[in-house]
């Protein structure tokens, strides 16, 4: 073949991809450029390990599907590299990161989650909870433990003297843990703990982007243990910061406090006590709101700046000419029409170019359309997207 063949040939397939990349094709474009996934480390405790989920295991290298993390890794196309761990607290976290086990994932690590601090709290009021009863921890059978928090407690056939003896004994001690020294102090602590967690993921993870949840209460639906529960989570969340440089806060506290979204089931009828499901992490539904969050805040890292519409115009030659203004981070922008200013909007094409032009049979001749743009970019394969730009208003001729 001649160079001047080769060229004609070179030409013709650049028309070719510049007819494709008019359209919506354009985004598929930028993301197959991009056939690198994102890098998605968690870590936490069982409510990030997604615990009594369907598909949890001790130990996977994966959370469930249906958990906030199986939920976030979709949304990246990725998988996540699972290092929460049922039961951990704080200090458990600092150890299973300053073991080296995680460092690869974390060198090459985009995204990062953690949720840690209920363990914080749980573990110490469960261990008074054992003290004030008299009860050695090897009198415990964890595995009952953990297939009553599954299933629901059975409550034992109590007489009224009996019944009367346990309220009373829990009545002392809901009063001692109001103002608890040792669940203070455990509040009090962790916020240097989590800037000790936050200080070796920057440091292992300086290209990570980390997204951090606080602290939700998971008994306000349970009278006065709910209201106990508030004073020292309230406490712990202090040290969570929505204004931090370093991470994105995921505000987990709120709909779980406007909503029940744990597997806890309690009913205040005694006769009806036996129903009793203590099980305090969260639902599915509890899951999906966490995921959605946490989405939404990668959204928002993530999205290009607007573009903007410097005019639009029509012709006989061609029907519609839009002119934009496309920001330094995005690979291009979206033109969106509708026949109404506030109706529904459709994608007319995509484009990458600042000038953009269209004879698509979507638009008729002779009737009133409203543009505006969307820019675009894709990171990791995932298309985010800005907001949109002001309306401009054209008939078509």
């Amino acid at each position: 073949m001649t160079k001047k063949k080769k060229r004609i040939c070179a030409f013709l397939a650049a028309a070719c991809l510049s007819s494709a990349f008019s359209g919506t094709s354009l985004l598929q474009a930028r993301a197959a450029a991009q056939k690198e996934q994102a890098v998605y480390a968690a870590f936490g405790d069982s409510i990030a390990a997604g615990y009594g989920l369907e598909g949890y295991a001790d130990g996977q290298s994966d959370a469930p599907k249906d958990s906030y993390q199986g939920l976030l890794a979709g949304f990246l196309q990725t998988q996540s590299h699972n290092y929460a761990v049922s039961g951990d607290d704080s200090n458990a976290c600092i150890d299973i990161l300053n073991s080296g086990k995680a460092d690869e994932d974390l060198q090459h690590a985009d995204i990062i989650t953690l949720s840690i601090g209920s363990n914080d709290l749980l573990l110490p009021f469960i261990q008074i909870v054992m003290e004030y009863f008299g009860l050695e921890p090897g009198t415990i059978d964890p595995a009952a433990v953990q297939e009553q928090l599954e299933n629901g407690i059975t409550m034992p056939q109590l007489s009224m003297s009996d019944l009367l003896k346990y309220y009373q004994q829990s009545e002392q001690l809901l009063a001692s843990l109001e103002d608890n020294t040792i669940l203070h102090e455990k509040a009090a602590a962790f916020p240097q703990q989590l800037e000790t967690i936050l200080s070796i993921l920057r440091e292992k993870a300086p290209d990570a982007r980390i997204y951090v949840t606080n602290i939700y209460n998971p008994f306000t639906s349970i009278p006065k243990i709910g209201e106990m529960a508030e004073v020292y989570i309230s406490e712990i969340n202090q040290a969570f910061s929505a204004d931090d440089p370093d991470y994105a806060l995921a505000d987990v506290y709120t709909p779980f406090q406007q909503e029940n979204l744990t597997n806890i089931s309690f009913d205040a009828n005694p006769q009806n006590l036996a129903s009793f499901q203590p099980d305090p992490h969260p639902s599915v539904k509890g899951h999906k709101a966490i995921a959605d969050l946490l989405i939404a805040a990668v959204k928002q890292d993530n999205a290009p700046k607007p573009a903007s519409v410097i005019s639009v115009s029509s012709s006989a030659k061609k029907k519609l000419t839009v002119k934009a203004r496309i920001p330094a981070n995005a690979d291009g922008y979206q033109v969106r029409y509708a026949s109404s200013k506030n109706g529904t909007y459709q994608t007319l094409a995509a484009s990458g170019n600042k000038t953009f032009q269209s004879g698509s049979g979507k638009l008729k001749t002779g009737k009133t359309y409203y543009i505006k743009l969307r820019s675009f970019r894709s990171v990791n394969g995932v298309t985010y997207y800005g907001k949109n730009s002001s309306v401009k208003k054209i008939k078509i001729k």
